[in-house]
């Protein structure tokens, strides 16, 4: 059998997986199952500790994000258990305070008396649509406003209509 690589007067027991050289029992660690020289051994444990470090700067630098499938074990509805996913209620998942949906449907029913723009927080032109209903001008306009409120993107439409809002 050949000799250790470092202990040259040794007899080798095995061979290095990380260099391919033979090692003695002095120079041998087995780690799950398998045989490293001293050399190679630190170096695993040098660059696992790399990729830690790496891993805690990722982390530190860039929030986290939870994705949900879908399978969250019995929440009342999808959007309270995205918005109040992780960190005591702050999560990371954007946070609406008015619904699209709603200011539509209110848009299109009661349009023609502002009922829309009080929910959106806008008074001032909450009144001017209950100044002018009798026109039927605000009607037509709250029902057109309806109709793009529900096919717009919710994120466009919460950074426009819902002072409430943040993003992430």
């Amino acid at each position: 059998m050949s000799t250790c690589y470092v202990h040259n007067d040794m007899e080798a027991v095995g061979i290095c997986v990380g260099c391919g050289k033979f090692i003695c029992s002095t120079c041998n660690t087995e780690l799950k199952g398998k045989n490293y020289c001293k050399n190679c051994l630190d170096e695993l444990f040098d660059e696992n500790k790399r990729k830690l470090e790496k891993l805690e700067d990722n982390k530190q630098s860039q929030p986290m994000v939870f994705m949900n499938a879908g399978g969250g074990g019995g929440a009342s509805s999808s959007s309270s258990s995205s918005s109040s996913s992780s960190a005591g209620g702050r999560g990371f998942a954007p946070r609406f305070t008015k619904s699209k949906t709603t200011a539509g449907i209110l848009a299109i029913l009661l349009g023609g008396i502002g009922v829309h723009k009080f929910y959106l927080g806008r008074w001032g032109w909450g009144l001017i649509y209950l100044l002018f209903c009798w026109t039927y001008i605000p009607g037509l306009v709250g029902l057109i406003e309806g109709i793009v409120y529900l096919v717009s993107n919710p994120d466009d439409f919460a950074r426009k209509h819902d002072p409430g809002y943040q993003p992430y």
